[in-house]
């Protein structure tokens, strides 16, 4: 077993801005071989110019996320190949590289020159087409990552916008219109990388005359740290709460001790100003479909004050989901707000100024991320960049922009119930409704990433790509049913998906996942109807259902035999087990406080 203080030592060297491309080597080669518990991950990464150096800084920050990278190179400008190689060696990610001044000999000083712009748009017009081709021949690969172009040399031109600007303008949109045609591509902005390298730092003008490999080690850095942003940590979180303290955290001072007119909040003066700063940047995030919450020791009455009346106050009451404002162990609210939205714990990110208090949450409940704000005030706005980037790298679906608003709306329910003497009485008082689509084109995003991130509400646990949601609806073998559940409060979103196979005797469940949100309601009921009416439309007299156990779904180790399903086969060892159920007993699987309609 690897020594503790060993692997420790290594961590710190991949988190020291500081250190050296041989200390950053020494210290990756050694956490890999040494750390037992790493998820195991493989990217590979194609350019227009070398960038092989790229995989020490790709698996540098992979490591601190807690995976070990295999990182596959492909050959110099040989987009198509490489992209056919990385699907048939089934690599989780592809990074794509078009690097701007080397989509021909010295482009930008071709273009300052005044080259042809017949010969310019034909450049674009190829470099999209190729593209596209190498995105069309992978669709299974989970997630592929496009850089959008930046310039490699300054602007000169200090009035209006030079030719290599305009070029540059005009290649990145249509590279931009290419990946949006695909459900399992995004476009990367190594734009933003090169700003915060500065753009005088980021070419080494040596290797690039020599080797046709321009970035300099501050930029491979950063190209590292975006990336991982960008995977969620190449799949190990997925962030959907924030969770706040206030005294010192929302605002400067103590609100008990220093009162309302006390406390330093303001837009224009420091160190208040920091603090209003950050509120922006937290309600912005809360805009983008981050659940924000309150964790904070205070009395609840001192801190409603400041939301209803401080005046500089830009977070309220009505942008917050839940808040835990007593004088109970912050580890104990945290699972509290997990229960109450339904969260898990990994879910969480937890803003606290305490060491005492992150201590106690990283001893009690580990799975929640701590983040402290800084002693020094001014370095708070670079800590909420990482607050954000955990929140917005991974990127924000339509969606994901109207999570905070759902959790609201379950929450509203849970406190409506109590007014009804019974559950189906509560439930008709909902006005429950459900759309079942069939194989529809535009959720096929959102479906696979509901199959990504659901635990708890999924029979098999078997995960889709893009891809593979789009290869399952075209087919003549397969539907894909996915549901969106709305009530009197609002709508949930695509909440549930069900995957039929029909290529044996009996329609296959393939799949069959729930948003946590909508449990409880009668929706995992009230589809089958229309399952089943289909499946003997093609002719299946039976469906099957299985359940596979893993450690998060026993939620749903019953969810068939309550349909009415009788168990076929099973085998405890292997934590399996069959169903079968006749397609005419699930045809009259109704909820009767549920309306329910159909398209597709």
């Amino acid at each position: 077993m690897a020594d503790p203080a060993e692997l420790n030592a290594l961590r710190a060297v991949l988190t020291d801005p500081a250190a050296s491309f041989l200390q950053v080597q020494k210290a990756v080669s050694g956490l890999e071989k040494a750390d037992g518990t790493l998820t195991e991950r493989t990217i590979g990464v194609a350019s227009n110019v070398q960038v092989d150096r790229l995989a020490l800084y790709l698996r540098r920050h992979a490591l601190v996320a807690g995976v070990r990278l295999k990182v596959v190179m492909g050959g110099y400008d040989a987009l198509l190949p490489d992209f056919l190689a990385f699907g048939q060696n089934c690599v989780d990610y592809i990074l794509a590289i078009p690097f701007f001044d080397n989509l021909q000999p010295a482009f930008e000083a071709q273009l300052s020159a005044g080259i042809d712009p017949v010969t310019v748009d034909q450049v674009g017009r190829n470099l999209a087409e190729q593209y596209r081709v190498a995105l069309s021949s992978c669709p299974d690969v989970p997630q592929v990552l496009v850089a959008g172009m930046h310039r490699a040399e300054p602007m000169v031109q200090v009035i209006g916008q030079d030719a290599v600007a305009g070029a540059l303008d005009a290649f990145r949109a249509a590279l931009k219109g290419v990946v949006d045609e695909f459900s399992n591509a995004s476009l990367v902005d190594f734009q933003a990388f090169a700003a915060n390298v500065g753009l005088r730092a980021l070419i080494d003008r040596r290797f690039y005359a020599q080797a046709k490999a321009p970035y300099s080690i501050a930029m491979l850095d950063e190209i590292g740290r975006g990336i991982m942003a960008a995977t969620r940590g190449y799949g190990r979180y997925f962030y959907k709460v924030l969770a706040l303290d206030c005294d010192n955290t929302l605002w400067g001072g103590v609100i008990g001790e220093d009162l309302l007119d006390g406390i330093k909040l303001s837009p224009f003066e420091y160190p208040g100003s920091v603090f209003w700063r950050a509120q922006q940047e937290l309600l912005a995030l809360e805009q983008a479909g981050a659940v924000l919450c309150l964790c904070t020791k205070n009395n609840p009455a001192d801190v409603e004050e400041v939301l209803a009346n401080h005046p500089d106050m830009p977070i309220r009451a009505e942008n917050l989901t839940i808040c835990k404002i007593n004088w109970d162990d912050k580890s104990s609210n945290l699972r509290a707000i997990s229960a109450e939205l339904n969260v898990g714990l990994d879910s969480i990110v937890f803003l606290d100024d305490s060491t005492y208090e992150l201590e106690g949450v990283r001893s009690q409940v580990p799975s929640v991320r701590t983040v402290q704000v800084p002693t020094n005030l001014t370095d708070y706005p670079q800590v909420i960049e990482q607050i954000k980037a955990l929140f917005l790298s991974g990127g924000v679906s339509a969606e994901s922009q109207a999570k905070s608003q759902q959790y609201k709306q379950k929450l509203s329910a849970e406190n409506t119930r109590a007014q009804f003497s019974s559950q189906e009485e509560y439930l008709a008082s909902l006005d429950l409704r459900i759309h079942i689509a069939r194989n529809s084109e535009r959720d096929q995003l959102r479906i696979s990433e509901l199959s990504q991130k659901s635990n708890q509400f999924n029979t098999t646990t078997r995960r889709y790509t893009p891809g593979e949601v789009a290869a399952a609806m075209t087919s003549a073998e397969r539907c894909v049913y996915s549901v969106v559940v709305e009530d009197k409060f609002g709508s949930a979103g695509l909440t549930a998906v069900i995957v039929m196979d029909y290529s044996s005797d009996a329609a296959d469940v393939e799949a069959f996942l729930m948003s946590c949100r909508v449990i409880g309601r009668g929706v995992e009921e009230a589809i089958w109807s229309t399952i089943a009416v289909d499946a003997a439309a093609r002719g299946h007299l039976k469906i099957r259902g299985r359940y596979i156990r893993t450690a998060k779904n026993v939620l749903v180790e019953r969810i068939f035999d309550r349909l009415g399903f009788e168990i076929e086969a099973e085998d405890e060892a292997a934590q399996r087990r069959s169903y079968l159920s006749t397609v005419d007993r699930l045809k009259d699987q109704k909820s009767p406080w549920i309306k329910v309609t159909c398209v597709g």
